[in-house]
């Protein structure tokens, strides 16, 4: 089955001055698109460019942002409780349908399988998340982490709110609690059959986590202490003394 291509169509026509903001990828780089940190309850959504590309992350797998601000404050001020947030990179960089084209760098709900979504449901929801970051754009007149990186507040029901945005359209859970920590993953497309589950991977360091404590987004990727070295060398000192020997 093929899949929907007019969204992405449409986003690419509309390629400008708003993906100077959000990267998503469009050029057709992978890994070029930027980490979005997303809160969203019943009254209102903020969204927070992070300005980090989903390589960069990758590679040192660690960031630490502050949400105060006045955008921040205007979505508290909603009133809105028991408040979800996500990190995630939209990365469709084609049109096709293959491994690697449509692309989505997450944070992953606890009890969700990493690649628990179809083709179908996937593809469609990393678009339409492409293309409401450009709507978010045209809406934001502030300047948040870095050069041209958006922060943005909405009320429900206005453009730009983002609850109905987030787990991928309500079918993949991304999202967490505040004080939650939650692991990352990797998500493309498999193949052009849309009824078959998404190919998954962990994303940045294996043990990196994300977590929100109600005012800072961290990403911490555990270093080994000290004491976990010298037990490894330890137990590797242990096994070359019994393996002499046995030799012996």
């Amino acid at each position: 089955m093929k899949f929907k291509t007019l969204v992405l169509a449409a986003l690419l026509a509309t390629t400008g001055s708003a993906f100077a903001e959000i990267q998503t990828g469009q050029t057709g780089t992978f890994g070029e698109a930027e980490l979005v940190f997303i809160a969203t309850n019943a009254k209102g959504s903020f969204i927070k460019d992070l300005g980090i590309t989903a390589s960069a992350f990758q590679a040192n797998g660690n960031f630490n942002f502050s949400v105060q601000g006045a955008e921040w404050d205007k979505f508290v001020a909603f009133g809105g409780s028991d408040t979800k947030w996500t990190v995630l990179a939209a990365n469709p960089i084609g049109f096709g349908f293959e491994p690697g084209e449509i692309n989505l760098f997450t944070t992953v709900g606890a009890g969700q399988a990493a690649n628990g979504i179809n083709n179908q449901l996937f593809n469609d929801g990393v678009n339409t998340l492409a293309s409401i970051f450009v709507t978010s754009d045209d809406i934001a007149t502030n300047a948040g982490h870095g050069a041209d990186n958006i922060e943005l507040a909405q009320a429900a029901g206005s453009d730009g709110y983002l609850a109905s945005y987030v787990n991928l359209a309500g079918f993949y859970n991304q999202l967490g609690s505040v004080n939650d920590s939650l692991k990352m993953a990797y998500l493309t497309s498999s193949s052009a059959e849309s009824s078959a589950l998404v190919l998954a991977s962990p994303y940045a360091k294996a043990d990196t986590l994300v977590s929100f404590n109600g005012t800072n987004i961290a990403a911490v990727t555990a270093v080994p202490e000290p004491s976990t070295y010298a037990l490894l060398l330890a137990g590797l000192c242990a096994v070359g003394f019994m393996v002499r020997r046995r030799q012996s």
